[in-house]
């Protein structure tokens, strides 16, 4: 079973090098880059990290988590969507809700931890 994150922190691995205060996103499962754009980041990075290190990244929302759909595939660092039976996908299918991006991926059944994005406010 999976442990939500509700302190707000939450540690990624970084395949470059990153200076504290830098907003971040999702680039795979469990790993962070520099946000190439606004819209795309989940946190900040609290501390200088080392490539190929983890760093603790404060996110502007607490991580939820969310069961892949029948037949659904879910990618680390993409959009993750509400369908009407409860589940969630990772395109965008009609009646969809945009909730957050996906920290790790997953198929059919599996539980995909995401954040939700920041531009829903």
């Amino acid at each position: 079973m999976a442990t939500q994150n509700d302190n707000g922190i939450r540690s990624f691995t970084f395949a470059s090098a990153i200076t504290a205060n830098t907003l971040v996103s999702v680039s795979g499962t469990n790993a962070a880059q520099a946000a190439s754009t606004g819209a795309s980041a989940i946190g900040v990075v609290q501390n200088d990290t080392a490539a190929g290190n983890q760093g603790a990244v404060k996110l502007f929302f607490p991580s939820q988590f969310g069961i892949v759909a029948a037949a659904g595939i879910v990618t680390a660092g993409s959009s993750v969507f509400a369908v009407t039976n409860g589940t969630i996908v990772g395109t965008l299918a009609a009646s969809a809700a945009t909730l957050g991006v996906a920290i790790n991926s997953g198929v059919a059944g599996d539980v995909v931890e995401y954040v939700p994005k920041f531009n829903q406010l």
